[in-house]
């Protein structure tokens, strides 16, 4: 049996414990304006040990589901992601949004996986972006069968393109990332070279655009749109990682300082980030205080081992 290398391991596990800090640090400052926020920021005031930890929200409990189901299926098993998505609802479902919840009762119905997800323009939500980055991670060794992989997950809570195309942007840079071939000038070009015409390619269009003209977060992520779309999400999260790459506490702060839906974007573009960037670029004090690592970090790395043998 292979084992893998000691990068890809870092990368799995900065994946997912990054998205998880993600969540729980925008957690605490969810709802907030950049009003609140600005003149903390801009005097140097969110360093890692001075934002407040709060606790798991839907996106880390369905983004850990979701890993723990292809590191125990060796794939993407929609029955078995359904059954562990009901579970975590009827235990209390903290976070969910409105498509994952009328997606759920589907489920408790009787309605079968594949037809459960909401259709139309309230399923064109964030609920599979948030939740994706680990089949990014199990497509880390060649990109075949990504779509469809992401389809089959997200289909489950959501049946909107939109929605299933930010999905898509995610995992795609999230796979990229965790092989250690991500190229940071040419990501977004590859990902809209790879969408139909959508709100997802206008807002990624205007994120580079941004990012080329050097826009601040408190002025770019606001005209990009704080809310909890998709369009909106993806493309702020997609700013936020490719404006500090190297830096997984700026990108999770910058992701945080604007206000709006701040648990999901940090978790997004945490889980690129630490994908792009390993285990050993997250503030210490963050993983200290992040709850449930140890077990984040173990589906983690056998996820990863789960992968290599692909």
């Amino acid at each position: 049996m292979n084992s893998p290398d000691p990068g890809i391991t870092s990368r799995f596990s900065g994946c997912l414990l990054a998205a998880a800090c993600g969540d729980c640090l925008g957690a605490a400052y969810e709802g907030y304006s950049g009003t609140d926020l600005a003149e903390a920021y801009y005097d140097g005031r969110f360093e890692a040990g001075s934002l407040t930890m709060g606790e798991w929200t839907d996106d880390t409990s369905m983004l850990v589901a979701t890993a723990q189901s292809i590191a125990e299926c060796g794939e993407i098993n929609g029955e078995d992601l359904a059954r562990r998505y009901l579970a975590w609802f009827e235990t209390g479902g903290r976070g969910i949004g409105r498509a994952t919840y009328h997606a759920m009762k589907r489920l408790q119905s009787g309605t079968r996986w594949a037809e459960a997800g909401e259709k139309g323009e309230y399923a064109a939500g964030n609920g599979v972006a948030m939740r994706i980055a680990p089949v990014g991670l199990l497509h880390a060794g060649g990109l075949d069968g990504l779509r469809e992989d992401v389809r089959d997950c997200g289909v489950i809570t959501h049946r909107n393109d939109e929605a299933l195309d930010g999905a898509y942007a995610v995992a795609y840079a999230v796979a990229l990332a965790a092989a250690g071939e991500l190229e940071l000038e040419t990501i977004l070009l590859q990902i809209l070279d790879e969408l139909q015409p959508s709100r997802i390619t206008d807002g990624l269009s205007e994120c580079a655009r941004l990012l080329e003209a050097g826009e601040p977060p408190l002025t770019a992520l606001p005209e990009l749109s704080l809310g909890g779309a998709a369009f909106e999400t993806v493309p702020t999260a997609f700013y936020c990682f490719l404006r500090s790459p190297e830096s997984v506490q700026e990108t999770l702060v910058s992701s945080i300082v604007a206000g709006g839906d701040t648990d999901t974007r940090a978790a997004i573009a945490g889980a690129i980030g630490g994908a792009y960037s390993g285990r050993g670029h997250i503030p210490a004090r963050w993983l200290q205080e992040l709850p449930h690592r140890a077990g984040i970090e173990g589906v983690a790395e056998t996820l990863c081992h789960v992968t290599v043998q692909l």
